[in-house]
This record gives C-alpha cells, sequence and structure tokens, in this order.
C-alpha cells in the first residue's frame, strides 16, 4: 500500500536520522589513514587534498543520487553539511571540489541552483579553514551552539576573537541563503524544505548545527588522538635512546679499562682492541634505527667477542653458535644481547682458570625468535633475576628495552647451568612490521 507523505513529515523524519548519518559517514571517512593524517598535518600535499576530495565527493554524490532515486524523495540529504565538512577539514581545494561534485550532479538532476550554492559553501567553508590552520587546530568545536555563541561573546568582551564560531556563522548563513532561495525559486532548482511551522524552521537549524557539529567534533576528536599516540612514541622512542645510551658508557668504559691493562704487557693486542673497539662504536654511530635484524645483531657481537678473545685469548675463550636460518632476518632491538654476553664472560668464563665456552643459539618460535645464551662458570652459583639486575645497569637495562620494544609480550629468564655456569634465554616476539626508519619509533602496543 503506498503512503503519501507530507512534506513537513518528510522532514521530521529526516532530522530524527540526519545526524546518527553523518556520524556513520564521518565514522567512515575517519577510517582512512590519509584523512586524519591531512587533518593533523599544518599543510597536506597535492595528493593527499586530491584523495580526500575524491573520497567526500563519491560518499555525499552518493547520497544525492540515492534521494533522487528514492520515491517521494524521503532519503538523507547531506550536501550542504557534506560541502562544509570538506572545506573545514580539507582546505579551500577540497572544499571546492566537493562541493563542484556534488552540485554538479544535483545540477545533471536539474537543481540548478544547487551548483552555485555548494561552490560557494566550499570556497568560504575552505578558505577560512586554508586562512586559520596554519596557527594550529583551527577550531575546537562544542556541540552546544549556545555554548559556543556564549564563549564568543564573553571574548569578544575581553577583546578576543574566538574562531570556534566560525562554523556555526558559516552553517547559519548558508542556512540562510538556502532558505531564501527555496522561498524565491520553484523547489525543483533546489532540493530542500522551507519549514512553514516556527518549531519546525528552528528543529530544521539545530539538526542542521548538530549535524555538522558532531562531524566536526569526531574529526577533532580523531586528530587529538592521533597527536596523542605521536606524542606516546616519541616519548616510548626518546626513553629507548637514553637506554640505549646508557649501554654505551658501560661497554667502553670495561672496554678501556681492559686496553689500559694491556698497554704495558701487550701492546699489539692494546692496539688491537683498540681498532676493533673503533670499529665498533663507528656501527653504533652509523645505526640510528631502534631495531635491525638478528643477522645485524650477530656481526656486532662478533666484533665484542672478538675483543673478548684479544683478552683471554682463542684457547680460553671458546664460541659456539647454532643458529637457524629462519631467524637471521627476524627484527631485534639493537644492542640487545652485548650486555648478556658480557655478563656471561665476566661473571663465568673469566672465573674459570681454563676458561669455557660460550653458546649462543637461535630459533624462529611463535612467530618470533627465542635465543639462548649459555656459558661455562664456577658451580652453585644463585642466579636471582631480582638481585643480578640491582648490582648494575646491564641485565635491567636488556629486560626494560625488551619489555618496551615487544609490549610486556617478550620473556628474559636466567638460570644455572648443569657442570657450572649460566643459561639465558630470551623471547622476541615478531617486529617485523616496525620499521626501520625513523617514522617508526617506539612500539605501538595498541
Amino acid at each position: 500500500m503506498e503512503i503519501n507523505l507530507t512534506r513537513e513529515q518528510i522532514l521530521l523524519i529526516n532530522l530524527l536520522i540526519r545526524i546518527a548519518v553523518m556520524a556513520g559517514i564521518t565514522s567512515l571517512i575517519l577510517s582512512f589513514r590519509f584523512v586524519v593524517d591531512s587533518i593533523v598535518k599544518a599543510s597536506t600535499p597535492r595528493t593527499g587534498q586530491f584523495k580526500m576530495t575524491i573520497l567526500l565527493g563519491i560518499v555525499f554524490v552518493a547520497g544525492v543520487i540515492v534521494r533522487k532515486i528514492t520515491p517521494q524523495g524521503g532519503a538523507m540529504d547531506l550536501s550542504l553539511e557534506g560541502t562544509l565538512l570538506a572545506g573545514f577539514l580539507g582546505g579551500i581545494w577540497v572544499g571546492t571540489g566537493v562541493g563542484i561534485a556534488i552540485g554538479g550532479v544535483c545540477y545533471l538532476f536539474g537543481e540548478s541552483i544547487a551548483l552555485p550554492l555548494y561552490v560557494a559553501a566550499g570556497l568560504l567553508s575552505g578558505a577560512l579553514f586554508t586562512t586559520l590552520h596554519t596557527r594550529g587546530e583551527p577550531w575546537s568545536y562544542s556541540l552546544n551552539p549556545f555554548s559556543v555563541i556564549y564563549n564568543f561573546f564573553e571574548r569578544l568582551s575581553k577583546r578576543r576573537l574566538d574562531r570556534d564560531v566560525i562554523p556555526l556563522v558559516v552553517c547559519l548563513l548558508f542556512a540562510g541563503i538556502r532558505y531564501a532561495l527555496l522561498r524565491r525559486l520553484p523547489i525543483a532548482k533546489l532540493y530542500g524544505y522551507f519549514p512553514q511551522e516556527p518549531y519546525l524552521l528552528v528543529l530544521d537549524l539545530a539538526v542542521l548545527v548538530y549535524t555538522l557539529g558532531i562531524a566536526l567534533k569526531m574529526a577533532s576528536s580523531a586528530r587529538t588522538e592521533c597527536i596523542m599516540r605521536e606524542e606516546e612514541r616519541q616519548l616510548t622512542h626518546a626513553r629507548l635512546t637514553t637506554l640505549r645510551s646508557q649501554i654505551n658508557p658501560h661497554f667502553l668504559f670495561n672496554t678501556l679499562n681492559s686496553i689500559a691493562a694491556l698497554i704495558r704487557t701487550d701492546t699489539e693486542k692494546a692496539r688491537d682492541m683498540t681498532k676493533k673497539l673503533a670499529a665498533i662504536f663507528r656501527k653504533s654511530l652509523e645505526e640510528s634505527a631502534d631495531t635491525h635484524t638478528f643477522a645485524d645483531e650477530l656481526r656486532f657481537i662478533d666484533d665484542y667477542l672478538a675483543i673478548e678473545k684479544v683478552r683471554f685469548g682463542d684457547e680460553n675463550l671458546k664460541i659456539v653458535k647454532d643458529i637457524s636460518p629462519a631467524t637471521l632476518d627476524l627484527q631485534v632491538p639493537s644492542m640487545i644481547l652485548q650486555p648478556v654476553i658480557e655478563n656471561a664472560v665476566k661473571h663465568g668464563i673469566s672465573q674459570r682458570t681454563a676458561g669455557g665456552v660460550l653458546t649462543i643459539v637461535s630459533r624462529p618460535m611463535h612467530g618470533g625468535i627465542e635465543i639462548v645464551i649459555e656459558n661455562e662458570g664456577p658451580a652453585g652459583v644463585r642466579y636471582d633475576l631480582d638481585e643480578l639486575t640491582a648490582r648494575g645497569i646491564g641485565l635491567k637495562n636488556v629486560i626494560e628495552r625488551l619489555d618496551i620494544y615487544s609490549c610486556a609480550e617478550g620473556r628474559f629468564a636466567i638460570g644455572p647451568r648443569r657442570g657450572g655456569g649460566a643459561v639465558v634465554r630470551l623471547y622476541i616476539p615478531n617486529m617485523g612490521e616496525r620499521r626501520r626508519s625513523g617514522e617508526d619509533q617506539g612500539a605501538d602496543c595498541r
């Protein structure tokens, strides 16, 4: 059975669902990374503006098409709100482009006045955004228009202008222009209704303001969240940089002591150690990334062990490796093994008159990597992790960095080895998705 609705009834239906539809559309738009990046950055590249124009144009043009093919025009049309949103989010080119797209489609359907109206709306909102965005966030939109107006006059009394009122004023301005055009032109020239009842007029304006307001509020919240996450990554990176800086002086201090001890007894070994130490620090300075492949980590460890071999001799420090080829390309924190191996040599092998064997084993585990470092040493030694980490920064540093990098999913364990010595086991989850570039600084645990 066909149901005939009056214009007022259609208007009420639209008012009931307009805000929810706009919230859903805005949520969809903000799910695209380039949209959020464009909102956060002070200047958006041309490619980002083009992609945002295409995305917003498709979404809101689709609304126009659905409205035209729906009986009695009862479907939702957010053309004006969509054009203003495009300008306030993307700037003058995005706002104008979306206005042309929406207005052009309306023009093809016979609504000839829509094209100049929406182009003007996108042009003005985009120009305001482009002008103000260089100073930071252009506005912190409130969903309460009375609060916006109150704040405006309060700041005006203090001789300060409140930019947050701009979206509200622009929205009401173009609503008034549309009402004036609807009263003077045939309805086929421009989509919309001019409410005859005063309460419907007030309600329509309120919903229009809230529809645009909730979209801007969601965009502002997404911008704030993105900035907070970036600040958190920067803070994590700064913390990791601090931890790495603790390792280098610690390693340098111990090695220089060894070189100083050899200068009087064996100058050739002291010279060899100095060259190897210089090579290690040159590599450390050249590599600024927080992570590298396990193969790179092993090369660094080989250079370090070459120094230790100079100290103890090849016959007193023997190295055994059992490295799975599947682990070589996995990402691990830079210099994560050096403090562990340093402790294995210092507190284990160096305590034996005959020296000993240091074993390094790696194998894939649960998509990540398990590393086992085993050293010969005195028997009967008690290994309490809390007590060991309290003695110095080496193992404590390793555990803290592993915890940060792996989002608390990594594991570190130490225990006695049968026959004397210690066994250390590290599990590092798969970190392959974390890029080595400066863009990915610190783990994102969300």
